[in-house]
């Protein structure tokens, strides 16, 4: 059957549209959290030349416009259904932001210790992200991606590679984390709160591992095995977790570089162990290609 053809026009004013309601819902779900925040700490450079509301404002917009960029440019060339590749991309992004929100960095939290209360104010400040920007993902690509009319959603990674994906981008995400944190490199609570901020690694860890299988099959479309741990790990994956860590650079003065260098160290990580994945423990994946043809 063919597909359906989108117009450019209709593309842009759905996904702008889109973009600034999840942007609108996210900021004021998180306006309405209880938690004692008091603006007047924000005291970055931008926050003091155009105000919180406008940075705020500005930050969501470009997280959200990166999650629709990635998702429609990617998902147009994958051969999934449209909602198939909105879910997909939208459970990722949704994930780094609920687990990425749990980080123990009591600093940047109304808190002074890590605890119940500190954990339930990260749960519902990270499900104000997630839920825009699960239903983001979905909306736009089921109006704006042309659906291909077929449920081609062939699992290329079996259990056995999905589980050690999983394994072992959760082994060397804690690796790496952990010499960081022990060397100081990556400031955190390590030494006030060292099982809650191990057991967050871990978890994120898998988390991270997760979301490579969840997107593993939009990119897996006879790439080479480099090109495929870019797009995936590093522009899509890597960039939005960059641009979720930047808000405390973006509020908070002298946080930016730390912000930078602790996301880029995370997806430098995962992008290398992804290679090493791909080369020597996904053998029964010929690609679906192959298989097809």
């Amino acid at each position: 059957m063919k597909e359906k053809v989108i117009s450019v026009k209709r593309v842009l004013i759905i996904n702008t549209l889109a973009i600034i309601v999840a942007s609108a819902m996210a900021i004021i779900v998180h306006a309405i959290v209880p938690g004692d925040v008091n603006v007047d700490d924000f005291d970055s450079i931008f926050v003091k030349l155009f105000g919180f509301p406008i940075v705020a404002v500005s930050y969501f917009v470009l997280l959200f416009l990166h999650c629709v960029i990635v998702m429609r440019y990617f998902g147009k060339r994958s051969s999934m259904t449209n909602l198939q590749i909105g879910f997909r991309f939208g459970t990722v992004f949704a994930a780094l932001y609920l687990f990425g929100m749990q980080e123990v960095v009591v600093e940047a939290s109304p808190f002074n210790e890590w605890g119940l209360a500190f954990v339930s104010y990260q749960f519902f400040m990270g499900i104000s992200d997630a839920i825009p920007a699960l239903l983001l993902c979905v909306v736009t690509a089921y109006f704006t991606l042309s659906n291909k009319n077929t449920a081609n959603s062939r699992q290329i990674l079996n259990l056995i590679e999905k589980t050690k994906v999983v394994a072992l981008i959760t082994i060397t995400f804690l690796i790496a984390r952990a010499i960081g944190y022990e060397t100081g490199m990556i400031g955190s609570n390590i030494d006030t709160f060292p099982i809650p901020t191990y057991l967050w690694t871990i978890v994120f860890g898998v988390m991270l591992g997760c979301c490579f299988t969840i997107l593993y099959p939009i990119f897996a479309s006879g790439q080479n095995k480099f090109l495929l741990s870019y797009k995936l790990v590093v522009i899509t994956i890597g960039i939005n977790w960059i641009l979720f860590n930047s808000f405390i650079g973006l509020i908070f003065s002298g946080e930016m570089n730390q912000m930078l260098l602790r996301s880029g160290i995370d997806i430098a990580v995962v992008f290398l162990t992804s290679l090493i994945i791909q080369k020597y423990f996904l053998k029964s994946d010929k690609r679906v290609e192959a298989i097809a043809s």
